[in-house]
């Protein structure tokens, strides 16, 4: 019968010297997988500034109220940016103040009037190599106000639009609806209006009028020539019954 020979002395310690142990085994994994955090983080470190975006690019404010803009800095990854950032803000176009212009969030105060704000924002990283990074962006805010004062409507419902001003000197139109913010844009640069506002009480009524045809286009498509005329003298009266 074949007995198995007995290993040598020097075959043992052989085999001993390249077998490790449990614990030895796992301080190897965890120093493999440090490196291999290490290597991760470093990738994930941003690089220098490469683009600046508003939040929120577009917006509704409603008059003399507040809003909250943001600056979005990112790098050619589209990672985040937070470090050596210089901001300013300012308002290239329409009325308004902001507060806060040098930091990453500024407050905006609509003013009293409707039409449209374009906000400017600058922002720039300097690097070590001394070379500085300059990024801009810009943001329309809508600044809307409303004829009538209406009850909170349910979520299912868009309620009564509100209106606001577009300067579009020359044009032929008065006013548009915008359906998608359920708006009313009046063109204040139009001759009737510019004519309606040297006084307060006909500039009202010109509005009123807008506001009024736009309800029965909105409300009473396909109707015939006759019907929206009657339609039109019925919603002018609602309306200006119950004006501000």
């Amino acid at each position: 019968m074949y007995k198995q020979k007995p290993t040598p002395a020097w075959q043992k310690e052989q085999i001993t010297e390249h077998t490790t142990s449990p614990d030895t085994e796992s301080s190897i994994s965890e120093s493999f997988l440090e490196d291999d955090q290490k290597q991760k983080s470093f990738f994930d470190f941003p690089g220098p500034l490469f683009s600046v975006k508003i939040y929120p690019a577009s917006n509704l404010v409603s008059v003399n109220t507040q809003k909250n803009l943001r600056a979005v800095t990112k790098d050619k990854k589209n990672k985040p940016v937070h470090e050596k950032l210089n901001f300013s803000w300012q308002i290239l176009e329409g009325q308004g103040s902001l507060l806060s212009t040098n930091s990453e969030i500024v407050n905006f105060h609509a003013p009293n009037e409707p039409g449209l704000i374009k906000i400017g924002l600058t922002a720039s990283q300097e690097l070590l190599s001394g070379e500085k990074i300059t990024c801009i962006s810009e943001a329309i805010l809508t600044i809307t106000d409303s004829l009538i004062a209406q009850k909170n409507s349910s979520e299912k419902t868009k309620g009564l639009p509100g209106y606001t001003f577009q300067k579009a000197p020359g044009a032929l139109w008065r006013s548009k609806y915008d359906s998608d913010k359920n708006l009313i844009i009046i063109n204040n640069g139009h001759k009737d209006f510019v004519f309606s506002s040297q006084n307060k009480t006909l500039k009202l009524r010109y509005l009123c009028r807008l506001f009024a045809k736009e309800l029965v286009k909105i409300n009473f498509p396909g109707c015939s020539t006759d019907e929206l005329l009657e339609r039109l003298i019925e919603v002018s009266l609602y309306t200006e019954e119950r004006l501000k």
